[in-house]
């Protein structure tokens, strides 16, 4: 059985979806998929949420276990013998720190930056008294 490399939880998402000129993404799309629509429509998708509990080989990583992310999307298919698979291309990534940046980059050949960031989650939930 392979151990799992990296795990971690994604907590406090939001997403907020742009549509877009498909002219725009061309540049960025690989090759043997195609942009997929919704409704004909091209969209982006710009994602924040907070990576927590991030672990290497289950193990904590101290100082980077919880950090926010930052990423901006578009949306692929492939068709396969009449299936449909859809997959997620990333423009950017972005993480509070370049270790983090450098090292998603080197093993797994995505597109990080390294920004100072930081949130603000209000519960707007909380229960009234």
């Amino acid at each position: 059985m392979k151990e799992t490399f990296l795990s971690a939880r994604w907590e406090n998402l939001v997403m907020i979806n742009y549509e877009v000129n498909p002219e725009v993404l061309k540049p960025f799309i690989p090759n043997g998929v195609e942009l997929d629509t919704y409704n004909n429509k091209t969209y982006v998708s710009l994602v924040g949420f907070m990576f927590k509990q991030t672990r290497l080989f289950k193990f904590p990583i101290p100082l980077f276990g919880t950090f926010e992310e930052i990423n901006l999307r578009f949306y692929v298919k492939r068709e396969e013998r009449d299936i449909i698979k859809r997959g997620v291309v990333f423009i950017n990534e972005t993480v509070p720190y370049k270790l983090v940046a450098w090292l998603a980059n080197k093993l797994y050949k995505e597109h990080y930056t390294a920004i100072p960031t930081k949130n603000l989650i209000v519960n707007t939930q909380a229960e009234k008294k």
